[in-house]
């Protein structure tokens, strides 16, 4: 058994009409992505699942606009098509 497998978290989940069973939840979430181009975002942490380990938002993201949620080259393109829009 792997040392993942093993320390793995267990949640309860009790299915309608059925007993209910442990189900193993993995440690880590996935990795940020842009939410335009889909691209990892390179600056962003992993937040780990189990909350006494997760480090605070403020580590994680990004200290500037759509930090976290956007990467910096889609950013620079939606700064450059507003600044032509108010023209």
């Amino acid at each position: 058994m792997k040392p993942s497998e093993r320390f793995a978290k267990r949640v309860w989940r009790k299915p309608p009409k059925s007993k209910a069973k442990t189900l193993k939840v993995s440690n880590k979430t996935g990795t940020a992505k842009c939410a335009v181009c889909k691209e990892i975002i390179p600056s962003s942490k992993q937040r780990l699942v189990r909350r006494n380990y997760s480090p605070a938002k403020s580590s994680i993201r990004t200290n500037k606009p759509y930090g976290g949620y956007i990467c910096s080259k889609c950013l620079r393109q939606k700064a450059i098509d507003e600044t032509i829009a108010l023209q």
